[in-house]
C-alpha cells in the first residue's frame, strides 16, 4: 500500500483506464499519481519522450532500465522492467544473471556495455569514467548516448520518487522470472516481486 492514498472517483477512474490501456491492469499507481494532475501529466509527457529511444535497439533501452531499477531497488521498476526486458526478448536466464552479467557469458558485447553504463550512473556516488564514454558513443554515437544517458536518469528518478511513495510490485513478473535488488557486499536491502527460481 503506499504512502500517499490513491484517488477515487471518475478522474481517478479515467487514469486507471488509461493505464490498463498501456499497462493491460489497473494499477494502484496510477490513482496515487492521480492525487497531482498536473505533476501526474507532466511525468507522462516525459516518460513518454524519455522512453522513445531511435539509436537504441528496444532490447537494449529496457536491459538499461531494469539494471538502474534493480540497483535503485524499487519494487515496482523491478517488476515492471523485468517483464518489458522480457518482451523486448531478453531471456529469463538474462533476466536472473544481470546482476553477474560479465562472468555469465549471457549478455553479448553490446548488452554488457549498456550494463555498464547504467550501472556507473545508478550508483553512489556515480563512476563513468571516460572510457567507458568513449566505448558508448563509438557504439551509439552521440545521440544514442544521449538517449541511454536519459533514460538511465530518468529510471533513476521514477524509482526513487516510487521508493519514497512506497509504490511496490503489481504483478508484471508474477510466476515468471523477475530480476533481483542489487546488494553491494550484502549491505543493502531491499524488497523485490518473488522470483521463480527455476
Amino acid at each position: 500500500m503506499s504512502r500517499i492514498e490513491p484517488r477515487q472517483g471518475a478522474f481517478a477512474a479515467a487514469v486507471a483506464r488509461g493505464g490498463k490501456m498501456t499497462y493491460g491492469r489497473d494499477l494502484e499507481s496510477s490513482r496515487v499519481f492521480a492525487r497531482h494532475p498536473r505533476l501526474m501529466f507532466d511525468y507522462m509527457r516525459y516518460n513518454r519522450a524519455a522512453e522513445r529511444c531511435s539509436h537504441v535497439p528496444k532490447l537494449l533501452a529496457e536491459l538499461a532500465v531494469m539494471r538502474a531499477a534493480t540497483m535503485v531497488g524499487c519494487e515496482f521498476c523491478i517488476d515492471i522492467s523485468s517483464e518489458f526486458a522480457r518482451r523486448a526478448g531478453l531471456t529469463e536466464d538474462q533476466v536472473r544473471g544481470l546482476h553477474d552479467a560479465h562472468a555469465s557469458g549471457l549478455f553479448d558485447e553490446d548488452q554488457l556495455l549498456v550494463i555498464d553504463l547504467a550501472t556507473g550512473m545508478t550508483v553512489t556516488p556515480g563512476t563513468v569514467g571516460d572510457e567507458l564514454m568513449e566505448r558508448v558513443k563509438a557504439r551509439f554515437g552521440t545521440k544514442g548516448t544521449m538517449e541511454l544517458a536519459q533514460l538511465i536518469a530518468w529510471e533513476n528518478a521514477r524509482a526513487r520518487m516510487n521508493i519514497a511513495l512506497d509504490i511496490g510490485a503489481e504483478g508484471f513478473s508474477d510466476g515468471k522470472a523477475c530480476a533481483l535488488p542489487y546488494v553491494a557486499d550484502g549491505v543493502a536491502e531491499a524488497r523485490a516481486p518473488e522470483a521463480v527460481a527455476s
